[in-house]
């Protein structure tokens, strides 16, 4: 369930949240991301310095659709336990996606699984994520323990298993933002 009164639709498998957006923005340097228009889109325009930012709602049941629009950039895309702190990786150039209980994709690099990055082969979901202004659905599957992306141009779709003795609920939307610059959109 999304707490924080989300605004949804129902989807004919979860709800599609249309109320997401930025509430919580991690970095070194208060001028290194910014969040924009309602909250919506994140940016970070403060080149070699890391960030990340956490979505408002909490979601502990039920499956929940999120749309995402990467502008530009190689974010991580995924979820965070809301409870368990971020902590910036000093070895990792201050990145916080390194933190126990984060999952998700690194655009164009493969995924995190509880903070450690896995390169695995991702099909052609990452191939796809090379080219900018990409739209994709995040599916935070509570009931299930899943997170999927769906890349909604080409339909491709990956999903991993989440772990919740590393990653217990409430989740929270978690988006990772590189060293360079990089801008994300909730849809």
């Amino acid at each position: 369930m999304a707490s924080s009164t989300s605004s949804s639709t129902t989807f004919n498998n979860g709800n599609i949240v249309n109320d997401e957006k930025f509430v919580q923005i991690y970095t070194p340097n208060e001028t290194a991301i910014q969040s924009l228009d309602n909250e919506r889109p994140v940016m970070s325009v403060k080149h070699g310095l890391c960030g990340c930012a956490l979505g408002i709602h909490s979601y502990s049941s039920g499956i929940h659709h999120v749309r995402i629009r990467v502008d530009y950039g190689n974010p991580v895309l995924g979820i965070h336990s809301r409870n368990i702190p971020l902590m910036p990786d000093d070895y990792c150039w201050g990145t916080y996606s390194t933190s126990p209980s984060t999952y998700g994709w690194l655009k164009d690099r493969g995924r995190v699984l509880n903070g450690k990055w896995d390169s695995y082969e991702l099909k052609q979901l990452l191939r796809n994520m090379k080219k900018n202004s990409h739209l994709y659905t995040i599916i935070l599957d509570c009931d299930e323990h899943r997170l999927s992306m769906i890349n909604e141009d080409t339909k491709e779709q990956e999903e991993m298993e989440v772990d919740i003795d590393h990653a217990p609920f409430p989740w929270c939307l978690y988006v990772g933002l590189p060293q360079y610059t990089a801008r994300i959109s909730l849809l």
